[in-house]
């Protein structure tokens, strides 16, 4: 997904793996090495009180909706981050990874 394209999903409903609405997207992030987009927020709460972070990979569109590979409950009960400056931190992302149960792009180019 190119960046525009991904600005774009900014206030699209979001749906998680079993079809319920979790809320709608805040922002996207992207990754300062790819210029990727690698995390949108989800407003959350009945007034989109507050914002959760969430991995794009595996995330599809379709009909004006953003839909997830995870669940509601994961979205909901994810690590609050504080994205200063409008980014994250190295120990945020690799928090919000191990969350997941995904494997960070930085640590595996790491490892190879």
């Amino acid at each position: 997904m190119n960046v525009a394209r991904a600005q774009d999903l900014i206030g699209t409903p979001v749906y998680d793996s079993s079809g319920n609405r979790v809320g709608r997207v805040g922002n996207v992030y992207v990754d300062d090495h790819t210029d990727q987009p690698e995390w949108v927020t989800v407003r959350i709460g009945l007034l989109g009180w507050r914002e959760t972070f969430v991995p794009l990979d595996g995330a599809t569109t379709a009909e004006n909706r953003l839909e997830l590979p995870v669940s509601r409950d994961q979205v909901r009960n994810a690590p609050r981050v504080e994205a200063e400056g409008g980014r994250l931190t190295d120990a945020e992302g690799r928090d919000l990874y191990a969350y997941y149960g995904l494997v960070d792009p930085d640590e595996s180019d790491l490892n190879a």
